[in-house]
């Protein structure tokens, strides 16, 4: 279970969270509620998640799916059903700055940025390296933003890198870290509404086999 801060410790981070984090609700009850949210959000670093989304792109409607394993140091595959008929794309960060994508044929591809690479072998591209926090309901701490909270504490909305993320709701089971369950990312080329059906902790013994496993 993640370790949860003391009150007196929220408030000090939700005080020390307005020039680091943006705009946060005037409530003082809020911006501790963000806080801790904050905290057990960032928490959460490995996960397998899988997800389904409804992506529009170029004037036509998609529908997608994603399975997303992401290890505590940062290294991560992603299997995306891509459209036009593109089938399942494989990405993965073995290193950081290292990403490779294969493609359904086997031909393999690489580049420094996960964006850019999907981009040149796809033809479009998917925020990725902003979705890696985003999917938590982060903004990313690296870039400039800003931030609507809800009356729980929690990110409503998120303006950052060009992209305009809304979160509809969360996960709110016992004992698990609240994270989003339903939210869509917007920008001048594209709408992905994704829905998370599960997330899961991976194992922080797990091996590369599991975390990188070898797809037929």
């Amino acid at each position: 279970m993640l370790q949860r801060y003391t009150f007196l410790a929220v408030v000090l981070l939700a005080v020390s969270a307005c020039s680091r984090y943006g705009q946060l609700a005037d409530d003082p009850a809020i911006e501790a509620l963000w806080a801790e949210q904050r905290t057990v959000a960032t928490e959460v670093t490995q996960w397998n998640l899988y997800a389904r989304g409804a992506l529009r792109l170029k004037g036509e409607a998609y529908n997608i799916g994603i399975r997303w394993q992401r290890h505590a140091d940062g290294r991560f595959m992603m299997l995306l059903e891509a459209p036009f008929g593109q089938g399942v794309l494989r990405i993965s960060a073995t290193a950081p700055g290292q990403y490779t994508l294969r493609l359904p044929d086997g031909q393999l591809f690489e580049n420094s940025s996960a964006e850019a690479l999907l981009l040149d072998v796809a033809g479009w591209s998917l925020p990725i390296d902003g979705l890696d926090y985003w999917v938590r309901g982060l903004p990313h701490p690296d870039s400039v933003h800003s931030l609507r909270l809800n009356s729980a504490g929690r990110a409503q909305s998120i303006r950052q890198d060009n992209w305009d993320i809304a979160y509809l709701d969360y996960f709110s089971e016992v004992n698990e870290p609240p994270l989003p369950r339903r939210f869509s990312l917007t920008n001048d080329k594209l709408r992905l509404k994704l829905v998370i059906e599960r997330w899961q902790q991976v194992p922080a013994a797990a091996s590369d086999t599991d975390l990188f496993p070898v797809f037929d």
